[in-house]
C-alpha cells in the first residue's frame, strides 16, 4: 500500500513538474494569423519568433494549401471558411506557396528567441570633490633698518678774544716825573676798565652763534 502511494505521489511531481516547465514556453508562445482571400496570402510576409504558431484561414470560395517550398510544413487542402495550422521551431526565412494555385506565394520570417539583457543598476553620480581654498603665506613687512641719529658734535671754540683795554695814552712829555707818573698809573673806574666785559660777552654770543649754526647745517646734511 505505501509503495502504491510513493508511485502515485512520484507520477504526480513529474507530471507537476512537466507542467512548470511547459509554461514559459506556453506564455512565450503566440498566434499569428495570415488570410486566404482573393486567391492571395494576406499579409503576403509574416514574421514570428521560435516556437509560434501560424493559422491559415480560407476566406476565398474555394479550396487552398499552405504548403513549404522546402517541405517544412504542408497544411493539406484547406476548405472555404476552414483553417490550417502549424507551429515553427528554429528561426530562418520560410517561403511557401498554394499547391492548387502556384501563382500563390507568401513568406513567413521566423526569429529567434533573445534572451533579455539584465538592466544595469543606475549609476550613481559622482561625488563633487571639493577643492579647498587656495591658502596664501603671510607677506611679512621687511624690518627697516635702524638709522643711526646723528649725534651733533657741538664744535665751541675756546674764546679767543681777548680785549686788551690797554689805552696808550700819549702824553706830551711833562717836565716833572711826577707828574708823568700819575698820568702812566690809570685811575680806578676809568673807562677802558669798564668795557672788556661788555667786549668778553659779545665774543662769546659769537662763538655760539657760530656753533648752531654748524650744528643745524650738519644735521640737515644727515
Amino acid at each position: 500500500m505505501a509503495v502504491r502511494r510513493a508511485v502515485v505521489a512520484w507520477a504526480a511531481a513529474f507530471v507537476i513538474s512537466c507542467v512548470l516547465l511547459a509554461l514559459p514556453l506556453v506564455a512565450l508562445a503566440a498566434t499569428s494569423s495570415v488570410n486566404i482571400q482573393g486567391s492571395a496570402f494576406v499579409p503576403p510576409t509574416t514574421t514570428v519568433r521560435v516556437g509560434d504558431t501560424v493559422t491559415w484561414t480560407n476566406r476565398d470560395a474555394f479550396s487552398h494549401t499552405s504548403t513549404s517550398d522546402t517541405g517544412v510544413w504542408d497544411t493539406g487542402v484547406i476548405r472555404a471558411a476552414a483553417s490550417g495550422s502549424f507551429m515553427f521551431t528554429a528561426a530562418g526565412t520560410f517561403a511557401y506557396h498554394c499547391a492548387i494555385h502556384s501563382f500563390m506565394h507568401g513568406t513567413i520570417v521566423v526569429q529567434a528567441v533573445s534572451t533579455p539583457q539584465p538592466t544595469a543598476p543606475p549609476t550613481a553620480p559622482p561625488t563633487p570633490v571639493r577643492t579647498a581654498p587656495p591658502t596664501f603665506a603671510p607677506t611679512e613687512r621687511p624690518t627697516p633698518a635702524p638709522t643711526e641719529a646723528a649725534t651733533p658734535q657741538a664744535t665751541t671754540a675756546a674764546p679767543s678774544a681777548t680785549a686788551s683795554a690797554a689805552a696808550a695814552p700819549s702824553e706830551t712829555a711833562s717836565p716833572s716825573p711826577s707828574a708823568a707818573a700819575a698820568q702812566l698809573t690809570p685811575a680806578p673806574g676809568a673807562a677802558g676798565s669798564g668795557n672788556a666785559p661788555l667786549l668778553i660777552g659779545a665774543a662769546a654770543l659769537a662763538v655760539a652763534a657760530l656753533g648752531a649754526i654748524a650744528f643745524f647745517l650738519a644735521r640737515r646734511r644727515s
